[in-house]
């Protein structure tokens, strides 16, 4: 996530702070809670303020996958890190570098038991829920902000596939199109602003329709239609004004 920086700022939380800033875990969080979130804030690879941001923004996810302040601190560590360039074994043991399991290993060599016992607990960590979630929510603003643009690549994908000169390239086009307008294997982020939800099922019901055309299009195609017989296949299901109110 963007938040995290470089660049340390000295910035330190009470109590009561915190509380405030992480309401959902105001009976939980005491003096102990807050010396092990400062002690965090101290680590030079973090903007404190920002940092702290992050924690506060995504503190929804904390909640749903019902995990402690540290896990959720130790959660949006790994995912900054990742999201700065580092490996996923580096960020795995940075983000993790007061556990044990991690400390006892640091400096394994990559050809041996230790380093690959480190390798598949990140990559574990790296499928959790928890992280998942976290990097799903950290990528809604980019997702957000480029959503006209993939609407017009999937236009550009699907006047290739008619229009193209090449059968090998119409074909090509068709996968693409097919990829671009897969749904999500697990779509289960809640946005409180946005459109409605009636506009929410008509675009779904729209993309659903789009990826049945591709590919009813594309094994035409590979079976040899002509592409002038392949265009005829269209979308059927009539739209009236008040799906979208």
């Amino acid at each position: 996530m963007a938040g995290i920086g470089l660049i340390k700022r000295s910035e330190t939380l009470t109590v009561e702070e915190l509380k405030e800033k992480l309401p959902s875990k105001r009976q939980v969080i005491n003096q102990e809670t807050v010396d092990y979130l400062n002690d965090v804030m101290q680590n030079p690879d973090y903007d404190s303020s920002t940092f702290m941001d992050a924690l506060i923004d995504y503190q929804s996810v904390m909640v749903d996958c019902k995990v402690s302040i540290p896990e959720y601190v130790n959660a949006v560590k790994f995912v900054g890190y990742l999201e700065t360039g580092e490996t996923l074994i580096g960020s795995y043991k940075k983000a993790r570098a007061q556990d044990t399991f991690v400390s006892s290993r640091w400096d394994a060599p990559a050809d041996s038991d230790g380093y690959n016992a480190l390798l598949a607990a990140a990559s574990r960590y790296r499928r959790s829920k928890l992280v998942k979630q976290l990097m799903v929510q950290s990528l809604l603003p980019v997702n957000v902000m480029f959503q006209g643009e993939r609407i017009k690549a999937v236009s550009v994908l699907a006047t290739e596939m008619e229009n193209a000169a090449y059968s090998k390239d119409r074909i090509a086009a068709a996968k693409e199109l097919l990829t671009a307008t897969k749904g999500p294997e697990q779509a289960n982020v809640e946005l409180q602003i946005g459109p409605s939800s009636q506009a929410v099922d008509l675009t779904t019901k729209l993309f659903d329709q789009l990826s049945k055309v591709s590919e009813a299009q594309h094994a035409r195609m590979v079976g040899g239609a002509d592409i002038s017989d392949v265009q005829r296949i269209g979308i059927t299901t009539e739209f009236t004004e008040a799906d979208v109110e």
